[in-house]
């Protein structure tokens, strides 16, 4: 990106044990490190190898074994063999997530009860809801973004692929006025349309963690482009930025950050304060790290 760096996420963040989280050792994360943010991010192959090597199956279909019926239907859906496998890799890499977490082996990912209502119609294409905690997940072209967290925390995360362009009209309908003019909003190429990307998922993220989704417009409301230190809840805040200008008192109260998910992608989580933030491979969450 051009203009200032946004600063990345990184582990690490918590100083302890690798060892006393390994999903194979079936312990769960003491009590008094709930607040943590637990982030998954995988390519879509990488997540579906893991479901037939944790079966002994191969082309997938340990992963659609590892998942419920309406995850396999949402799938399903899917017309393009690319979409359908992006579908599944995202469904099961939260449950992989979440299982990790919990304490639970990776073998019991398909029994999860995860709920994605869809709060406007009732169609199961809402976000996704586990009893006990707050979820949140993404896929873009190869990659997956999943997050899980204490209910009060409200993760939102998403993930994007850089494109060649962005689409006519991308600036009115994404970027606040203030972003539209700020600081490397003149950069030419790539480097401009990573910036305007960043800003794209931040707002994704931060309309995940309140549950309105694209309901609320994204020029709306404005991030702030700079992280401030120290300010939030937990001592590790200083990656995290606030909103900084909206309309909506439910924004105002959240914070994001930017993942580092390589060159060529963008991403962000969101969460009702700045936290600290484990990140998991897909190794750790299916056992084979």
């Amino acid at each position: 990106m051009a203009g200032r760096q946004r600063t990345p996420v990184r582990v690490p963040l918590l100083h302890r044990d690798h060892r006393r989280v390994r999903t194979d050792r079936r312990r769960a994360v003491p009590a008094d490190q709930q607040a943590v943010i637990h982030l998954l991010q995988a390519t879509v192959d990488d997540v579906l190898d893991a479901g037939d090597r944790l079966l002994g199956r191969v082309d997938g279909a340990g992963a659609e074994q590892l998942v419920d019926v309406a995850d396999r239907d949402a799938a399903d859906r899917r017309r393009a063999d690319a979409d359908r496998r992006r579908t599944l890799a995202g469904r099961l890499a939260l449950r992989l997530l979440a299982c990790a977490v919990g304490g639970r082996p990776p073998s019991a990912a398909a029994s999860l009860t995860v709920d994605r209502t869809c709060d406007r119609c009732g169609a199961p294409h809402g976000r996704p809801r586990l009893a006990g905690a707050s979820a949140s997940t993404s896929t873009s072209g190869d990659l997956v973004l999943v997050a899980v967290a204490d209910p009060a925390a409200r993760v939102g995360v998403d993930v994007e692929r850089l494109p060649e362009a962005l689409w006519d009209g991308f600036d009115e309908y994404a970027l606040h006025p203030a972003e539209r003019a700020g600081e490397g909003a003149s950069s030419p190429g790539d480097a401009d349309i990573a910036r305007r990307l960043q800003i794209w998922t931040d707002k994704e993220a931060v309309l995940k963690s309140v549950g309105v989704g694209l309901r609320t417009a994204p020029a709306s409301f404005r991030v702030a482009a700079t992280a401030v230190a120290g300010g939030g809840p937990s001592a590790d805040g200083s990656g995290w930025r606030p909103v900084a200008e909206c309309d909506d008192p439910a924004l105002r109260t959240v914070w994001t950050a930017t993942v580092d998910v390589g060159r060529a992608a963008a991403g962000s989580v969101a969460a009702a304060g700045p936290s600290p933030v484990r990140s998991w491979t897909i190794g750790d969450v299916s056992g084979q790290g």
